[in-house]
Order: C-alpha cells, then structure tokens, then sequence
C-alpha cells in the first residue's frame, strides 16, 4: 500500500467533492476550505491536491476571481 488508510479516505473525500453535482463555484469554494483544513493538519500534499482540483474547476468555469484566491494559497 503506498498510502496509509486515513490519507486515502481524505483523498477520497476529495474526489467525491469534486465529482458532486453541484454549482462549481460552490464546489470549488469548499474544495479551498478543504485544502485549507488540510494545511492546517500539516497535510501539504493533500492541500496542495485539493488547490489542483479547484483550479482545474475555476479553469473549466472561468472563474477568474477565484482562479486568483486559488493562486494566492498555492504560493
């Protein structure tokens, strides 16, 4: 096993929000809420995983405002 169980339920509970059927900018909101949770545990690699899968949703939306709230968090 390359992760151990509680990190691939996190990694898990990511995918699943990113995959909801739900307003983007609603997931997208929760997903830097998420990653923030994450960064404040000490789980960098899964922050950093929830930032992707929010940029990547701000990308496909155009959400510009939040494309620069994602980037402010990545630096």
């Amino acid at each position: 096993m390359d992760i151990d169980p509680p990190k691939r339920w996190k990694l898990f509970k990511a995918e699943m929000l990113y995959r909801l059927p739900q307003d983007s900018r609603k997931k997208i909101k929760r997903l830097l809420k998420l990653g923030d949770d994450y960064r404040n545990e000490g789980e960098e690699e899964l922050a950093e995983h929830c930032y992707h899968l929010s940029r990547k949703l701000a990308q496909e939306v155009r959400a510009v405002h939040l494309l620069k709230k994602i980037e402010q968090r990545v630096r």
